[in-house]
């Protein structure tokens, strides 16, 4: 990605976080970029393209960051928590400071969608791939490595639903860990 599209993307994650997706115009995510509005619109045709790249590029760097802090962990447990820091923790502080974190996030899944569900594909599959390295009895499991990978993204992801505060989120991760923790004991 060039520096100028990394400028516009961080810029308009910028803008959405402080106006909300829909009150954002491409007039406020070039003035944020420091680039003209007809440069954006050569990178960017429209705002929904702008927010499938900003979401498709955050996915990115969590996903490097993941995979990074899991070259380092040596266990289940330690990845686990590498990925809730990084992911779940991590964006539901990044939505927790938007002043409208409703509309950012409705702005955000209606645009979005497909982006988001690759994302849930990609890190379903890095689950996958984790589990057989450090748990492989639990393809004895019910539904297998695959069906408890997608349980585990998914749940994590989900789990910033409704959460209420940080708390709240931390101890349905908890729960998350200690769930799959006694799934891999059990199938060892």
């Amino acid at each position: 990605m060039s520096e100028r599209n990394t400028r516009i993307l961080e810029a308009a994650q910028s803008v959405f976080a402080r106006y909300g997706v829909g009150k954002t115009t491409m007039n406020d995510i070039a003035r944020e970029a420091g680039v003209a509005r007809q440069t954006l619109y050569n990178s960017y045709p429209g705002k929904d393209e702008v927010v499938r790249a900003v979401v498709q590029n955050s996915f990115e760097q969590t996903f490097r960051q993941v995979s990074d802090a899991w070259q380092q962990a040596q266990t289940v447990e330690d990845k686990l928590d590498k990925f809730f820091e990084l992911g779940p923790l991590a964006w539901y502080d990044a939505v927790e400071s938007s002043p409208d974190a409703a509309e950012f996030l409705d702005g955000v899944h209606i645009v979005a969608r497909e982006e988001m569900d690759r994302a849930g594909r990609r890190g379903t599959e890095a689950f996958s791939d984790m589990l057989w390295e450090h748990a492989p009895g639990l393809a004895n499991a019910p539904g297998g490595i695959d069906a408890i990978a997608e349980f585990i993204y998914s749940t994590a992801i989900n789990a910033k639903k409704n959460a209420g505060n940080r708390q709240v989120l931390e101890q349905r991760l908890a729960v998350l860990k200690a769930s799959v923790l006694a799934m891999a004991a059990a199938a060892s």
